[in-house]
């Protein structure tokens, strides 16, 4: 790695952003590490709440956190890691990453919390676990579609109740009763079953009567949540502000990807928050204006996406999506393909072409362990995300499709639908179009069209210059670039921080 080209490139900006230009997973843990190592003063996580999840190694140990900034292990050198008003906070889950740090022999000094982060609660984890089996989006059950519908109804309680006894009792109290009929409806064994995991304490927020005991979740949160966060508790927007006049360097960390945002991702199969530049600035206490420069990561040359949805460029299409929807295991794949891996290569079947980039490129989400979906790079879908996240682009994981001999990039579509109002057009069956039509049932009619490249089958992770990358690789950068209207700026070949090539 370059040290000097980062630097300078860096030198004369204060304040930077990390986001994701596709479905998430795209690696961004790993280029957060980087900055907040060689960098940052400050990192932010600005957005989404426990349904992300980046992998953090410790003392050789690997462990997936949910919450706590990818910047933490640098807490130790100093760096402040911050948990903004954006997030959808989860105190369980906070405390329990802190414990094992503390168990790793790391104890964090500088860590802090935004006093307005709205607060997940166990009604929200119930009604996302029992609701999405009849909605069948495919969340991560943990609250926070059902915490967003309360904070957008101006039903939500934030982190700073859990300090005020008698307020939380009252807000908590009048929130619930307004639950009353969908509480009613639950099957209470299948509730009972659900408050009885771990995370929930094992059981004590259950009432047999009511479902849910309002004491039980007063006492554990204004008290045992309560006195393990108080001393992380700022106010952000005074926090940041004072940073910047100190002349800090900002680091902004974001979750899931634009094509999940609530605003701009594909209708219904989105996550609750905005995953754009514009989301998480807003949720780090600060002004998009303020942010000298983003960095928007998009897996290449080929892209996945967790649960369900449209994916036009899947390897295997719908026969993919219900294979992944039955939980298959990372384990249960190596044993069955792992040896198999080369055939698939060779051979033309494109779901199992998408079960060997799986196993290449370990594609298994780090908060549910489930298999990712995957499929070609889709320029169309990533010249969409583009536009609301500047034009500067890190490609990650290109080392993944080393053995590849030939790699292909969807670049327009094919709607198979029938004939639908559009946007101010009809939509005719059969016609060709190069825009992302975000709403689902549209997009699911889409098959894409591509355009092939050669690959390079030659190991690429020892590598540290642009220009002594394979040709076939610049050829595909280069009608990236032309085809986005975007500049590549970073190219990570693998998955050590020292792995990355910049191009500024």
């Amino acid at each position: 790695m370059r040290h000097d080209l980062l630097d300078k490139f860096l030198q004369d900006k204060q304040c930077l952003a990390v986001v994701c230009n596709q479905w998430g997973d795209t690696g961004k843990g790993k280029l957060v590490d980087l900055l907040a190592a060689l960098w940052a003063d400050i990192i932010i996580r600005g957005t989404g709440g426990a349904n992300a999840g980046h992998t953090i190694v410790v003392k050789g140990q690997k462990h997936i956190f949910h919450l706590l900034p990818s910047g933490i292990l640098h807490d130790v050198t100093g760096k402040i890691n911050v948990i903004g008003r954006g997030v959808a906070f989860d105190p369980q889950a906070v405390i329990d990453e802190l414990d094992i740090l503390h168990i790793a022999g790391i104890d964090v000094k500088n860590f802090k919390i935004s006093h307005q982060a709205p607060l997940v609660l166990p009604y929200h984890i119930l009604i996302d676990r029992i609701g999405d089996k009849a909605q069948q989006i495919g969340t991560t059950g943990r609250g926070i579609g059902p915490l967003y519908t309360d904070y957008t109804a101006r039903h939500s309680l934030f982190l700073n109740d859990i300090f005020n006894k008698d307020l939380f009792r009252e807000k908590l109290t009048k929130y619930l009763a307004s639950k009353k009929s969908i509480l009613a409806g639950l099957d209470k064994n299948v509730a009972k079953e659900v408050l009885a995991h771990p995370h929930l304490a094992s059981g004590i927020y259950f009432n047999p009567e009511t479902i849910l005991d309002v004491e039980a979740i007063v006492a554990k949160y204004t008290g045992d949540f309560a006195n393990k966060l108080k001393p992380y508790i700022i106010d952000l927007e005074k926090f940041v502000q004072n940073a910047l006049v100190s002349k800090k360097k900002i680091l902004l960390e974001g979750a899931q990807g634009t094509l999940l945002s609530i605003d701009h991702g594909t209708t219904k199969y989105q996550t609750s928050s905005d995953c754009t530049i514009a989301g998480l600035a807003k949720g780090a206490g600060l002004r998009e204006g303020q942010v000298d420069h983003v960095f928007g990561i998009a897996k290449a040359f080929y892209m996945t996406r967790v649960g369900h949805g449209p994916f036009p460029t899947e390897f295997g299409g719908l026969l993919s999506e219900k294979y992944c929807e039955q939980g298959i295991t990372r384990e249960q794949e190596k044993a069955e393909h792992a040896d198999k891996i080369d055939e698939y290569l060779q051979a033309d079947d494109q779901f199992n072409l998408g079960i060997a980039v799986r196993l290449l490129g370990d594609e298994y989400g780090a908060t549910t362990g489930r298999t990712r979906r995957n499929g070609w790079l889709d320029l169309v879908a990533l010249k969409y995300a583009m536009q609301y996240n500047d034009q500067s682009l890190t490609l990650t994981k290109v080392d993944v499709l080393d053995k590849f001999k030939k790699i292909k990039l969807g670049v327009a579509y094919k709607y198979l639908g029938p004939d639908i109002f559009y946007a101010g057009q009809e939509l005719k069956t059969n016609q060709e179009i190069d825009f992302f039509p975000r709403f689902s049932e549209i997009l699911y009619n889409c098959e894409p069209v591509y355009k092939e490249f050669d690959g390079w089958q030659t190991t690429i992770s020892d590598l540290e210059n642009y220009n002594d990358l394979p040709s076939a690789i610049k050829v595909i950068v280069d009608f990236i670039e032309q085809y986005t209207g975007g500049k590549i700026d970073i190219i990570s070949v693998g998955p050590d921080r020292e792995q990355t090539i910049f191009k500024f």
